[in-house]
C-alpha cells in the first residue's frame, strides 16, 4: 500500500514538474518563432517642382518648408521652384 502511495506521488510530482517545464518554455518558443520585425528607416522628403517646365527634384525636407511655398529658381528655365508635396519615405534596411 505504501509503494502504491510513493508511485501515485512520484507520478504526481513528475507531472508538475512537467507542467511547470512546459509553462516556462512556451514562450520562450513563441518568441524564436515569431518572425522578427524588419528595421525601417523613414526620412521626411519633400517634392519641389517649376510649374512653368514641369521639372522635378525631390530633395530632403527643410524645417520650415510647407506645400506651395517658393524654395528658389528652377535650373532649366526663368521659373520658380515650389514645393508640391512633403511626405515621409520608408527604406528597409538589410539583413
Amino acid at each position: 500500500m505504501l509503494s502504491q502511495q510513493f508511485d501515485l506521488l512520484t507520478v504526481a510530482l513528475l507531472m508538475a514538474l512537467l507542467m511547470l517545464l512546459l509553462a516556462a518554455l512556451v514562450p520562450w518558443l513563441l518568441s524564436v518563432t515569431r518572425p522578427k520585425p524588419k528595421a525601417v528607416r523613414e526620412e521626411v522628403v519633400e517634392l519641389v517642382g517649376c510649374p512653368v517646365c514641369g521639372h522635378e527634384i525631390s530633395r530632403k525636407y527643410e524645417k520650415g518648408d510647407y506645400v506651395g511655398k517658393v524654395v528658389g529658381t528652377c535650373p532649366r528655365g526663368d521659373g520658380a521652384l515650389v514645393v508640391k508635396a512633403i511626405y515621409v519615405e520608408k527604406y528597409e534596411s538589410p539583413k
